[in-house]
């Protein structure tokens, strides 16, 4: 409720309060002081103390409308609508005819879902004053957020009435028809809002967002051509003419529109940001489109161009390169990012992932310390230093830096991650209490880590231990990824070790089917074959593993 009520209320009773001071008893003096004071903390947003205070003038001070208006007020502003509502009444009783009080009444009602009785109190204000522009407006939105769409209008209807042609109007009679599917009535809103803003560019946008959904490319280019002249510049016009262009694969189209203002010197980096995104978020959800592609890079490409220190533009490039599988110039872009906009997060950790992909394991940890000392306590950089460590086989630097990342912030199923691989560099350091104190934790916090079953039921078949639970653990991850080469081995190599050869062999002769078998593999299966008693098989499958990988020389022992 405008301020503006409250100061005349305030007013009208300070003056009642100093013309009858004389007459009046030291409880309605101590009353009206409360009221007073209560009105100067609601004003004030100090709504506690406005509410003990009106509720301490409300005991003495009987029957005033006012009163029980400022209580409904001041409940509804702290979210208590039931007291809000009873005061809100009780107010509307005491004065029927108070516009303010039965507004704020419907304004109650609307916030607590009761539809109908913000309806009814509406309507009522209405009898009363039957051109009030607020009680027009605030009944047509309850209409239509009652469903009411065609009501909505006939309200919407009496407003342009009163106040001629009017944008806010045009656009919710718009959404009504739209609602109702009235195509035909809908655009003309549109239009005749066009005609009322012809220079408003939301309102030709639109429009024409409503011809190209309906069909009317053609006319859709015309009204967006018609907001480009206005404002040549405008990020959104220009995005929604290049959509069309691209739904018609009119590709140089787009990427030229889109292009000439990406190199435009006049316009700030930031704004180009948009325009950048928008064709990156294109070509993430059409990744096969060659063409879109192409202009998708021409376009990053001429931004980081014109905009040489502007660290985001590089950041969204590397990214961009990333996706496509373009490693060195997503490197070569992150990079920039880095040293432009070294508290950039995101940039760090695609750069760090980027490089673990590559195996490039120690520039990984040269690049991860620094990106912990410009981002700390960032989780994934953490665990991406932890891993690069890992990989290269440095276990103890690899516990320190997994454990600092399991204690940063993290949503669950990425904890799960990082306990996992912490459980792995644990195993590998032979702390086996250890890894597998953090292997559970890991399947607590996302009970379908797979992965991490997986390491752990392999760990405890290699140390042969709690053999039972392993299998249960190997078991579950092959039916969250029953193609992975991997966990059909550890699946067999749990068999073996429970002295099941026939099932180890079929499990650890299906990893190698899947093509993606490691020599560790190869060699498994000679164990089993081994263990079955037909040592010419066994013989064979360790030649091929000692073909696979050379260092496994333990293997030349065995044939």
């Amino acid at each position: 409720m405008k301020k503006s009520i409250y100061i005349s209320l305030f007013l009208s009773f300070f003056i009642s309060s100093t013309i009858y001071a004389q007459v009046q008893s030291p409880e309605e003096r101590e009353a009206k002081t409360a009221y007073i004071q209560g009105m100067e903390a609601f004003v004030n947003e100090e709504y506690d103390r406005a509410t003990v205070l009106l509720l301490q003038a409300y005991e003495q001070l009987n029957n005033q409308a006012g009163l029980s208006f400022a209580l409904a007020d001041v409940y509804f502003q702290q979210d208590d609508l039931p007291n809000a509502a009873l005061y809100g009444k009780e107010a509307v009783a005491l004065e029927p005819e108070n516009k303010w009080y039965r507004y704020k009444l419907a304004e109650i009602y609307r916030s607590a879902g009761q539809n109908q009785a913000t309806l009814d109190e509406l309507n009522k204000l209405l009898e009363f004053y039957p051109n009030d522009y607020d009680a027009l407006f605030m009944l047509a939105d309850t209409q239509k957020q009652y469903g009411e769409f065609l009501k909505s209008n006939q309200t919407l209807d009496k407003l342009e009435r009163l106040l001629g042609p009017d944008p806010v109007v045009l656009l919710r009679k718009f959404q009504n028809y739209e609602a109702i599917g009235d195509t035909e009535s809908a655009l003309k809103q549109l239009q005749e809002l066009r005609s009322v803003e012809p220079d408003n560019l939301n309102t030709l946008n639109i429009l024409s967002d409503y011809y190209s959904r309906s069909g009317r490319n053609s006319e859709a280019k015309k009204v967006l051509e018609d907001a480009l002249y206005r404002n040549s510049r405008d990020p959104q016009s220009l995005i929604n003419l290049s959509g069309i262009y691209i739904d018609e694969q009119k590709w140089d189209s787009a990427g030229t529109l889109l292009g000439n203002f990406i190199s435009d010197p006049i316009i700030d980096a930031d704004q180009k940001l948009m325009i950048a995104q928008y064709m990156y978020t294109r070509q993430q959800n059409e990744p096969t489109n060659i063409q879109l592609e192409i202009e998708t890079s021409r376009l990053l490409d001429l931004y980081t161009k014109s905009a040489p220190e502007y660290g985001p533009a590089f950041t969204l490039a590397g990214q961009f390169y990333s996706l496509i599988n373009e490693s060195e110039k997503a490197l070569e872009n992150l990079t920039k990012a880095n040293e432009l906009l070294p508290e950039d997060d995101i940039a760090w950790r695609q750069r760090l992932q980027l490089l673990l992909n590559e195996r490039r394991h120690e520039e990984a940890i040269a690049v991860g310390i620094e990106a912990d000392k410009n981002a700390p306590e960032d989780a994934f950089i953490q665990y991406f230093l932890g891993t690069a460590y890992l990989l290269n086989d440095d276990d103890e630097n690899a516990v320190e830096w997994l454990q600092k990342a399991s204690r940063a912030p993290a949503r669950r199923p990425f904890k799960s991650v990082i306990y996992g691989t912490l459980g792995d560099a644990q195993a590998s350091l032979g702390n086996y209490e250890e890894s597998d104190r953090v292997y559970e934790l890991a399947i607590r916090y996302d009970g379908e880590n797979h992965n991490a079953m997986n390491n752990y039921a392999y760990n405890l078949s290699v140390r042969e231990e709690n053999l039972d639970h392993a299998k249960e653990l190997a078991l579950k991850a092959i039916e969250m990824d029953a193609e992975n080469a991997a966990y059909l081995d550890t699946v067999g190599w749990v068999y073996f070790k429970l002295g099941d050869f026939d099932r180890a062999r079929r499990f650890i002769r299906a990893s190698i089917d899947t093509g993606g078998a490691s020599a560790e593999v190869l060699e498994h299966l000679g164990d089993v074959y081994e263990q079955l008693g037909n040592l010419d098989e066994a013989k064979k499958w360790w030649k091929q593993a000692l073909d696979l990988d050379s260092t496994r020389t333990h293997l030349n022992e065995k044939i």
